[in-house]
């Protein structure tokens, strides 16, 4: 006669609830919500030294704002330089006056979106409402986005923009949305050239999201040419003259070598939260691997940072990590769940 064991039902552990209540209960997301607004607005009272590059973009929207020309002269390095920014900048100038408060606004606005979209795609990409507030809380706190809220840089409005056109493409249903990311990626293109890399790696990886047949890549290929064909005819006007000297754009506009000096331009504080939050997402990839997680758009904030890593920029490389709060959130959620299955407590 054989033993045969019965399996009572156990209860959930204490960790276990709270888990389920911190991805359930709605104060929970509103006290993140309030963390995220209420340090950014603390920001904005920050007395911060203002890099060069920040003023030179408020100084260029304050000439546009007033009627002036992006080129003070022939020689102007400006026409090498995106004008996107700038020029969005000195459409809020001229409409809301240019002012610390009128900036403070806009960049409020833009971290708003940013945190709304980095929820919506944690939501979408790892299917865990609490992944997707860990992320967000993770954001909340980042000394990489704070710091940017009180500076005329262009980093929080490429964010957002980068972060809108991965979730159109990425929620797609008609060729619309297609049309609506290539304009918005056009606009990224126009404040970070090397933008146009994320929409090409979400095609790539969207190639990779299922088995490969003629007709499904013949599909994939066609949808990228049609969004990357809208956002080079949009951006067209303006980088002819970038594209008509390109050794002169290359000698005046130097950018950093390799992804290693764009990281040592960053702040002891940024500089040790970009490391956390690498070692969190290189975690993250193993455990999927080790989990054999087939492709799918999980990999979205990989290839971002790898578009960051090919091209480096210190603003694409902002969006990357904004990102990479996803699986950092997602690597948290997994190890609160493995600390949960343990010792549970059969039920009486």
């Amino acid at each position: 006669m054989s033993a045969q064991i019965i399996r009572f039902p156990t209860q959930p552990t204490r960790t276990a609830r709270r888990l389920e209540w911190f991805a359930q209960q709605r104060s929970v997301l509103l006290a993140i919500w309030a963390l995220y607004f209420g340090v950014r607005v603390a920001a904005l009272f920050l007395d911060m030294a203002v890099p060069p590059a920040a003023q030179w973009h408020h100084e260029k929207a304050l000439a546009l704002a007033v009627g002036g020309g992006y080129f003070a002269a022939p020689g102007d390095p400006a026409i090498f330089t995106p004008i996107g920014w700038p020029m969005a900048l000195s459409l809020v100038y001229a409409r809301f006056g240019a002012s610390a408060v009128t900036l403070g606004l806009l960049n409020l606005a833009s971290a708003l979106a940013i945190g709304a979209l980095t929820l919506a795609l944690g939501r979408r990409l790892f299917a865990s409402e609490a992944a997707a507030r860990i992320g967000l809380l993770l954001l909340a706190i980042s000394p990489l986005a704070v710091t940017s809220v009180p500076l005329a840089g262009p980093g929080l409005f490429l964010t957002a923009l980068v972060l809108s056109g991965c979730w159109l493409v990425v929620v797609r249903t008609s060729r619309w949305h297609l049309g609506s990311a290539g304009l918005v990626f056009a606009l990224a293109a126009l404040t970070e050239p090397a933008s146009l890399l994320v929409p090409a790696l979400l095609f790539v990886l969207d190639a990779l999201r299922a088995p490969f047949t003629w007709r499904r890549f013949g599909g994939v290929l066609g949808e990228g040419a049609l969004m990357l064909g809208i956002a080079l005819l949009a951006t067209a006007p303006w980088t002819w003259p970038y594209l008509s000297h390109p050794e002169a754009f290359l000698a005046r506009v130097p950018g950093p070598a390799n992804l290693g000096e764009v990281l040592a331009q960053l702040g002891p504080a940024q500089l040790a939260w970009s490391a956390l939050i690498l070692a969190a997402t290189a975690s993250a990839l193993v455990v999927a691997l080790l989990q054999r997680r087939g492709p799918g758009w999980w990999i979205l904030p990989y290839a971002v940072l790898l578009g960051a890593a090919l091209a480096p920029a210190p603003n694409l490389l902002a969006a990357a990590f904004s990102l990479l709060c996803l699986p950092a959130g997602g690597f948290a959620t997994w190890c609160w769940q493995r600390i949960a299955e343990r010792h549970p407590k059969p039920l009486q």
